[in-house]
């Protein structure tokens, strides 16, 4: 069972991140293909802009001043670094221009678009010699909307080319010269990413949908499978281990029918009587075991017996003689503070009780315990003290809850179905009482009962 839990898990995690694989494959595919529609729709667009007359004029107008400034730097009238200011603050007036003018646009309205033209090269030849003023990039023209993610869509040139002619000293001379300025076109969308997101909202939301659906579907056919082995477990421990739960009883009358049947004629007619007593509390306890099972795995609550009732503390001597007739090996110290005491409790759930946590203390390793009966503060408190191997701090919550078991199978040689504490705590809640536990790993327990007095 074990094994098909653990492919099953590895199967599950396979095919969940094979699906998450897929499902990235697909939303990535989709969203550089929203991607590439949105460019393409903002490319279409910004062609359609610069054809537009507005667009032109403002392009004809940079167009003219760079050339005038080139070619006053031609003339030697400007130098490299004037011009580069020149066209700087060119740029600036004409910008706040076209942004205007684009904030008109339906494309504009649609998406915030930057727009930019940048100046890559600007070169004057003349008479053969070829004077490059500018190389790099500065920006010539756009709107305000700045992005990093800027995407080049078109470059340009524009050149012009002009002869002088000039007559000095009746002989004629020729002046040629050529200006060229070379520019790159760039475009951004602010925000893209969540534009993008956001077409594809559906899609993602249906993937999340769909991927979270075969995790809870994976989830719960796992978590049936740990139940249904969980409940398979404890059928069988519940199958392998009742002896258990009847050893004590069982191998008190036992004992007693072999004293009965071997030494009769010397037992005296007190001891008779007390050998027939145990018997008789014994069968009592059998035939009462069967509800403390049914109570303990089907019942959601335990009813108490409160009848009054005077408990004598020979009464509880005898339930810890009881169970020291069939633990031979065991060494029980009982201490009582009190002869007479009055409880509204059923005899069978207080000889449960003290059973359940004297079986508990030799399961785990004891060979010696003390039992402290003492009244305090209006309330009956029984404590069982052991040598044992102890219960380590992470388990003291866990081991009253129903089939909880430290470790399965054979422990010291006896078993348990996991339902002892947890009907203990059942039954002295019933009543009004707690329990507590004290203990260490390697250093034995305490466990501690207080009930109400009337």
């Amino acid at each position: 069972m074990k094994r098909k839990i653990a492919f099953l898990i590895v199967g599950c995690i396979f095919t969940v991140v094979a699906l998450a694989a897929i499902q990235g494959y697909f939303i990535y595919n989709t969203y550089a293909l929203k991607e590439k529609e949105i460019n393409a729709e903002v490319k279409k667009q910004l062609f359609e802009l610069e054809d537009t007359p507005e667009y032109t004029a403002l392009d004809d107008e940079w167009m003219e001043k760079a050339a005038g400034f080139l070619k006053d730097y031609k003339d030697k009238t400007i130098n490299r670094e004037v011009y580069k200011k020149l066209i700087t603050q060119t740029a600036d007036s004409l910008s706040a221009v076209l942004h205007q003018f684009m904030q008109t646009q339906e494309i504009y309205q649609k998406y915030k678009i930057g727009y930019a033209i940048y100046m890559t090269s600007a070169t004057v030849t003349q008479n053969g010699k070829t004077d490059t003023i500018f190389n790099g990039k500065i920006r010539t023209l756009g709107n305000t909307v700045k992005s990093k993610n800027e995407i080049s869509f078109a470059s340009g040139k524009w050149q012009t080319s002009s002869i002088k002619r000039e007559e000095l000293s009746n002989k004629k001379s020729l002046e040629d010269y050529s200006l060229e300025i070379r520019t790159q076109r760039y475009y951004s969308i602010e925000n893209w990413e969540k534009i993008v997101m956001g077409k594809m909202i559906g899609l993602l939301l249906f993937s999340l949908l769909l991927l979270s659906f075969v995790v809870g579907l994976f989830y719960l056919s796992i978590k049936n499978l740990i139940t249904e082995k969980k409940i398979s477990s404890v059928k069988t421990d519940f199958i392998n281990n009742i002896t258990h739960e009847f050893q004590t009883p069982l191998a008190t009358i036992d004992i007693a029918i072999k004293t009965l049947q071997q030494k009769e004629k010397q037992l005296s007619p007190e001891h008779h009587q007390n050998t027939l007593s145990i018997i008789k509390r014994q069968n009592e306890r059998l035939q009462k075991l069967f509800i403390q099972i049914t109570e303990a795995s089907f019942a959601s609550e335990i009813v108490a017996f409160k009848q009054e009732k005077t408990v004598m503390s020979n009464e509880i001597d005898a339930i810890i003689y009881d169970f020291q007739i069939s633990k031979p090996n065991i060494t029980i110290h009982h201490i009582a503070s009190a002869e007479n005491i009055l409880l509204k409790m059923d005899h069978f759930h207080l000889n449960t009780i003290i059973v359940n946590l004297l079986d508990n203390a030799v399961k785990y390793g004891a060979r010696h315990i003390e039992t402290t009966l003492t009244i305090s503060e209006n309330h009956f408190t029984f404590s069982i003290k052991d040598d044992g191997r102890g219960i380590s701090e992470k388990h003291h919550k866990l081991i009253f809850e129903k089939f909880y078991r430290i470790e399965k199978g054979n422990i010291h040689t006896t078993k348990g179905l996991g339902l002892g504490l947890f009907y203990v705590k059942q039954l002295i809640i019933a009543y009004g009482g707690s329990i507590t536990v004290k203990s260490e790993a390697g250093k034995g327990a305490l466990f501690s009962i207080s009930i109400p007095l009337l």
